[in-house]
């Protein structure tokens, strides 16, 4: 493979992550907003961990100017969207710190865990602030749904739907900012990798995994969403089964992505297996999350003689 291509290849998973930091995250003031997610981390990185250069505090600057955007005119949601990156960015700071050759997705999970645990602490210290930043976050969903006449469009039937999806994005919005905060990390990673000159940042998606302890985390989410201990359990368990459910739906679909690069060569193959991934996405989805699961136990692709590092 030569230099560019080595170089293209290894962009794909950045690629891939930054797409759905922008699909998943729930902070979005602006088009630009989401630039603080990412921007504010990568810059704190590269000046906390990288010999000084011209070039490198370059870019850290240009990423904080970006994520600097609209101040002139921001609202509460601009503030809040940087006080989670600042919080993110002092997570994987300390992470990288204590334990720098660990993976950057262990780091990740480590970041979004302080940056998660520092909001309840808050909450406990300030149940009225904490209260009101859930209110404002949630509030977006519903106003954006006011502003479109649904039931003209497809009838009440459609409302109805569309305004049962809007109420569990509210619920679950906290485990779509963490599955962001985690995917934004990853991006991090990559600008980190790229400043210091290596090639490959992160591996392709078929090598992705993480420690198999954390399915007790999704034991737990379960037994809190089961338990009758209130609606505040209720509601963590279903965001800490939601995480845990984006991450082993992604580990299963690495598997599945290694087992199609394994057995398919062909391209037009190839081409023809994603596509009937794509039409019966239910089944690939339910397949996925299955095979991740059964991942933790099974270990699908070291059985096959692979190794899978993670990313």
């Amino acid at each position: 493979m030569g230099p560019l291509r080595e170089r293209w290849s290894g962009l794909w998973p950045a690629a891939g992550l930054l797409l759905l930091v922008m699909l998943l995250s729930p902070l979005s003031s602006s088009p630009l907003g989401l630039m603080a997610i990412v921007g504010v981390p990568a810059a704190v990185a590269i000046l906390t961990f990288e010999t000084p250069r011209s070039g490198s505090a370059a870019l850290a600057l240009l990423l904080l100017a970006g994520a600097a955007l609209g101040l002139r005119e921001a609202g509460p949601l601009w503030y809040i969207e940087r006080g989670w990156a600042l919080l993110l960015a002092g997570g994987f700071a300390l992470g990288t710190a204590l334990a720098p050759e660990r993976r950057v997705l262990d780091r990740s999970l480590a970041s979004v865990a302080i940056a998660g645990a520092t909001v309840a602490a808050l909450g406990v210290l300030r149940p009225e602030l904490v209260a009101d930043l859930d209110w404002r976050i949630s509030g977006q969903f519903s106003q954006a749904l006011a502003a479109y006449d649904l039931e003209t469009w497809g009838g009440r039937s459609v409302e109805a739907a569309v305004g049962r999806a809007v109420s569990l994005w509210e619920a679950v919005y906290p485990a779509m900012l963490a599955l962001a905060s985690i995917s934004a990390l990853g991006v991090v990673g990559y600008v980190l990798g790229r400043v210091r000159g290596e090639p490959r940042p992160l591996p392709p998606l078929r090598e992705f995994r993480f420690g198999d302890h954390l399915v007790w985390v999704l034991v737990l989410g379960l037994g809190l969403l089961v338990l009758p201990a209130g609606a505040w359990a209720e509601r963590a368990g279903g965001n800490i089964v939601t995480v845990m459910g984006g991450l082993y739906l992604l580990r299963g679909l690495a598997v599945l992505v290694w087992l199609g690069a394994s057995v398919l060569s062909s391209g037009w193959v190839i081409g023809a297996w994603v596509l009937a991934a794509l039409v019966l996405y239910p089944v690939t989805v339910g397949a996925s999350l299955v095979m991740g699961i059964s991942d933790t136990w099974l270990d699908l692709r070291s059985r096959a003689g692979v190794k899978a590092d993670g990313a």
